[in-house]
């Protein structure tokens, strides 16, 4: 359910007036954004879509003045702020909480820093209580455990939270926020938006949010701008997915992989180490040429799993066990950026992956070709290194990197999360066609239930750590018996 909108008479607090962005060339400069205009007035919420390499970011970060130096906009002044107030404070909600978190300083240290600078509270505990009351607002029952915990002790959703709240507590009259709801599940997309505007409207704030999901921010936004390879154009609706047509479930029960009642605890603190649970008797199965989904809220332990199953976490109690020891496993993460080596170009990020299984004939450069063409990109992006890259083709080189080595079994975490609706379809056709070819399985991780249940022959439902559900996805998608399953489901 969209948010309604009051259409009063308000006052504007930035217009942009024909941005246009270049890139700087030898010879001759490239024109990445044709000249766009819009305005965003108090209370207004606009929204800025659009397919990856678009222009979305780059158009926030012009309007936050923080381009790249080997990118500039035209001469004249076409971004304006204007003195409404207290117009001049702009809040900014980034994509990737991970990298605008500092690792060696915990949550609510840096949250305190916010704090600090803002508000204008005189005793550690009132700031300690304005810490806690914020993580709360958005969403973080266990909010005293979140202050205590470094970034890499937290789900990415969780982070993304706590990066809102950030920005929040400046009590901003604008807002920029670039994919704020990119690592949540539903129902705390709903959450989180309807804070985020909540917020907005107590203090007559306007609202910027760049978002991959049209048909989620057309809900919430009175002004929708789409862009399409730098130009403002009419929104088309993406083709969709008919699952009956396209993804048929595999008759084989030949198993790939048992899991039998394994727990995983992490352990925190030096002189009084305490233990959090964070799987717990799991017991998963996965069969061969099978796609298995597994959805839960942020923080339930998904991502956990998928770690678990990879080998990355040496400490645990229960059993895994592969049918056959020489099947591959590769896992495409849910931040590209952070998974991707900077210092690497794609040619030598693919090359030091095929070079796993020691066959000199893959690597020639027709290969590569081959390999970034299944993916949707060029040849150019051979020579191009990973922060040349938007989100969107960061992720696909990532998955580019995982199927070259013909993996048995496929673990994505959240990885469509930075695509936009076309390209998300895309690779999931792509993944099915390898399904079908190689006969590869997956376990497919995501916050997208309708995603999950397109691409999904068995799903499990995790929460705190537990599968409290699972079955076919026919039988949980109209006959679910737990309450978070029920939960979920409603914004199917």
């Amino acid at each position: 359910m969209g948010f309604n909108l009051k259409n009063e008479v308000v006052s504007p607090i930035l217009t942009v007036d024909n941005l246009s962005i270049f890139l700087k060339k030898d010879k001759e400069n490239l024109l990445l954004l044709h000249p766009l205009s819009f305005t965003i007035s108090q209370n207004e919420r606009v929204g800025l879509v659009g397919p990856s390499g678009s222009g979305k970011s780059i158009t926030m970060k012009a309007i936050l003045g923080i381009l790249p130096e080997n990118l500039f906009i035209s001469q004249n002044t076409p971004i304006i702020f204007h003195e409404n107030g207290n117009a001049n404070v702009v809040s900014f909600i980034p994509q990737n909480a991970q990298l605008n978190l500092n690792p060696l300083i915990t949550c609510g240290n840096q949250l305190l820093e916010v704090v600090n600078l803002v508000c204008k509270l005189s005793t550690k505990r009132e700031k300690y209580d304005q810490c806690i009351d914020w993580l709360e607002k958005v969403g973080l029952s266990d909010a005293v455990r979140i202050f205590n915990s470094y970034p890499h002790e937290l789900s990415g959703g969780q982070l993304q939270r706590i990066t809102i709240a950030m920005a929040l507590i400046q009590k901003p009259s604008l807002i920029l926020a670039d994919e704020p709801t990119t690592a949540l599940d539903p129902i705390l997309q709903h959450q989180v938006l309807t804070l985020l505007f909540t917020l907005a409207d107590s203090i007559q704030a306007g609202v910027l949010i760049i978002s991959h999901d049209v048909h989620l921010i057309s809900k919430w936004t009175n002004k929708l701008i789409y862009l399409d390879k730098g130009k403002k154009v009419d929104y088309i609706s993406p083709y969709q997915l008919n699952p009956t047509e396209q993804i048929k479930v595999d008759d084989s029960k030949e198993t790939l992989l048992s899991i039998k009642n394994v727990s995983v605890k992490f352990k925190k603190g030096l002189f009084r180490p305490t233990y959090f649970t964070a799987l717990s008797d799991i017991c998963l199965s996965i069969n061969k040429g099978e796609c298995v989904g597994v959805i839960g809220v942020s923080g339930s332990g998904k991502s956990t799993l998928a770690k678990f199953i990879c080998g990355l976490i040496p400490q645990y109690d229960g059993t895994i066990n592969f049918t056959n020891p020489k099947d591959k496993v590769q896992m495409i993460f849910q931040n590209p950026f952070l998974s991707l080596n900077p210092k690497f170009r794609v040619v030598e990020t693919l090359i030091s992956s095929l070079k796993t299984i020691k066959n000199k004939h893959l690597l020639n450069r027709q290969n590569l070709i081959e390999i970034l063409d299944l993916v949707g990109l060029d040849e150019s992006f051979l020579s191009k290194f990973p922060q040349e890259c938007s989100g969107g083709e960061q992720q696909r080189i990532a998955i580019a990197r995982a199927i070259c080595v013909n993996p048995s079994l496929l673990i994505l975490d959240e990885s469509l999360a930075s695509l936009d609706i076309e390209r998300q379809f895309s690779i999931v056709n792509l993944l099915y066609e390898l399904k079908q070819k190689l006969n590869i399985s997956m376990l497919f991780i995501s916050h997208d239930i309708n995603m999950v249940m397109a691409v999904s022959d068995y799903i499990y439902v995790l929460s705190s750590g537990s599968v409290v559900e699972s079955g076919k996805t026919s039988e949980l998608r109209y006959y679910p018996k737990n309450e978070v399953t029920k939960r979920l489901l409603s914004h199917f």
